[in-house]
């Protein structure tokens, strides 16, 4: 066999190890959908166990989206991202519709999964990524909050949404710089597959 067909074989080979690698990342993104948009369900009801402030100062529904973001392509992050408090505030009560927490917490969840999931696909570092993340759902919660919280007539203040979120959510921040990135980390390194983001950051 000549140099160039080896070279056309060899090429086909490394196609088809590409193409069944993606097929076991995309079924691993879809489970990880699945079971941290479970937990992120979950999770709240075993911290407002605790006491009815223990959600916002802990912020638990934040960690397992955030880890999915870390984990999974941007779109599987975004799904659930959106999906999760919405879907918590139908089956549990937890956040409330009405104000409408929920929903402006979708538009953080889902920014913050999707962000956190771009930028590690453009090799930035795990913990870089968790940054971006969370200063990008910040910026998102704010314009939810001046669009459409205020048609909804959601009357909070920029200024008390800000200040409440350093002063009351720190522990769950801290959580998600601490907690969140050493669970991800743990994960892919025993993961078999790896993780989805080593040609990117290698």
């Amino acid at each position: 066999m000549s140099t160039e067909q080896d070279g056309a074989v060899e090429g086909l080979d490394l196609a088809a190890d590409q193409a069944d690698r993606r097929q076991l990342f995309e079924a691993r993104d879809l489970a990880l959908g699945g079971l941290l948009g479970a937990l992120a369900i979950t999770l709240p009801l075993a911290f407002h166990a605790m006491g009815p402030g223990a959600g916002p100062i802990f912020l638990p529904m934040y960690l397992p989206i955030l880890a999915l973001g870390l984990l999974a392509s941007w779109e599987v992050a975004l799904a659930v991202g959106l999906a999760a408090p919405l879907l918590s505030a139908v089956l549990t009560g937890m956040p409330p519709l009405a104000p409408p927490i929920a929903l402006l917490m979708a538009f953080e969840l889902a920014v913050l999964a999707t962000a956190a999931s771009l930028a590690r696909s453009r090799g930035l570092p795990l913990m870089a990524a968790v940054v971006f993340g969370l200063l990008a759902s910040r910026l998102a919660g704010m314009l939810a909050l001046l669009t459409v919280g205020r048609a909804l007539g959601y009357d909070r203040g920029l200024l008390e949404y800000g200040l409440l979120s350093l002063a009351v959510a720190w522990p769950g921040m801290l959580l998600q710089l601490t907690v969140v990135p050493g669970a991800v980390a743990a994960i892919e390194r025993v993961s078999l597959i790896g993780s989805r983001w080593k040609k990117a950051t290698a």
